[in-house]
């Protein structure tokens, strides 16, 4: 009589989540509604913003910021890096250090320390 062992591999993949990743390819030449929020140590927002950004190359962009900056509406040029989950913004609003929380087609949500907690939706014009 013959003992039979089977054996299951498991993938390390199908028991953790899918990584959610961004390119700079998938933002080039897009339009997108933000909007910032700045919250306090309560966790409740203390101060929210919103502009217009576009991501005319995979390193430069244009935002126009609006309600809530305390600036007159003007057009500004940003710079920015993607590497999968992080993504770096010099010149703009949002600049700091971004870590990609939340993505679909239609909206991105980012999240920072600066050193409070930063949260920014991005929603797709075009």
């Amino acid at each position: 009589m013959g003992i039979c062992f089977i054996l299951a591999g498991c993938d390390k993949d199908d028991n953790e989540e899918s990584e959610i990743l961004l390119t700079s390819q998938e933002l080039i030449q897009t339009t997108w509604d933000a909007e910032l929020y700045k919250y306090n140590e309560n966790g409740e927002v203390e101060h929210k913003e919103s502009c217009i950004i576009e991501f005319l190359t995979d390193t430069e962009g244009l935002y126009i910021n609006g309600e809530g900056s305390g600036d007159p509406p003007a057009v500004n040029k940003f710079y920015y890096q993607v590497d999968k989950r992080k993504i770096v913004f010099e010149n703009s609003a949002l600049v700091g250090i971004w870590t990609l929380i939340e993505k679909s087609q239609k909206q991105i949500i980012l999240q920072a320390y600066l050193p409070q907690e930063y949260k920014t939706v991005l929603t797709k014009k075009y």
